[in-house]
């Protein structure tokens, strides 16, 4: 049976919730306003990881059932050279979003640093502490942003070369999406023919973050001979969710 990741994402969660929960905990316990901000980015930390941990723990528990042929519409396996173009392809893909949500943290980190500086801090080495500790954060998440896309590659290619589908989200070769999930409205799914001969089911589905709906893709490839059977799942999925279900021909640009 394929691993399921979420659970270590579960794990990793849980471990910086109660880092959050410590923070806070320091910051109250130093009784200073200067420490404010360590409650501050405490609360933060720790109310992030911890709807990022009750997330997970239901991707977990649907990806086992996934596993388990549970509302399990197809499951497909691949060749070795059609799981490496796969793997490309979602690699260059989280690369261009990553390079955005990349300026959209920096954007926020520098506004929060601004209001601190301007209106939060009497002592001068403390604001430089904050800026320090604040600078460490910020590169942590250009480190997490810039090495995701690059093991999320390498895991796709060691995983197993296969495709679990149901109507509400996949496994594809080691990497899980939920597209009927809190925060997320699917809007529709297109059975996509391109020019050398591959058909990808695309399923188009906004996330809901605080900049506003992000319009998120998740390319399920069908295997060359399934493709009867792959839009018949594609129209299922349409069907099940209630949106809207295309059939396109599609160039390289679209992949």
């Amino acid at each position: 049976m394929p691993k399921n990741n979420p659970r270590r994402w579960l794990i990793a969660s849980i471990i910086m919730t109660l880092i959050g929960g410590l923070m806070v905990f320091m910051g109250i316990l130093l009784n200073g306003f200067n420490y404010f901000w360590m409650i501050l980015v405490g609360l933060l930390l720790g109310i992030t990881f911890l709807i990022m941990s009750g997330v997970f723990y239901k991707q977990a528990r649907l990806l086992d059932k996934l596993f388990k042929d549970v509302d399990q519409l197809a499951h497909w396996t691949f060749f070795p050279a059609e799981q490496q173009q796969k793997a490309e392809a979602e690699f260059m893909a989280r690369k261009a979003f990553n390079r955005i949500l990349i300026g959209i943290m920096t954007f926020f980190f520098v506004v929060i640093v601004a209001v601190f500086l301007i209106f939060g801090f009497d002592d001068a080495e403390e604001a430089l502490f904050f800026v320090l500790l604040m600078g460490a954060v910020l590169l942590l998440l250009y480190g997490v942003a810039f090495t995701v896309p690059i093991l999320s590659y390498r895991r796709m290619k060691a995983a197993l070369p296969a495709v679990y589908v149901s109507p509400y989200s996949a496994w594809i070769m080691g990497e899980y999406t939920q597209w009927v999930a809190p925060m997320t409205r699917l809007t529709g799914v297109n059975f996509g023919h391109y020019p050398d001969g591959s058909v990808v089911i695309a399923v188009h589905f906004d996330s809901f973050q605080r900049t506003g709906p992000q319009p998120l893709i998740c390319r399920i490839p069908v295997p060359r001979g399934k493709e009867a059977e792959g839009q018949v799942v594609a129209q299922r999925i349409a069907t099940i969710n209630k949106v809207d279900f295309t059939i396109s021909e599609c160039t390289e640009s679209d992949r």
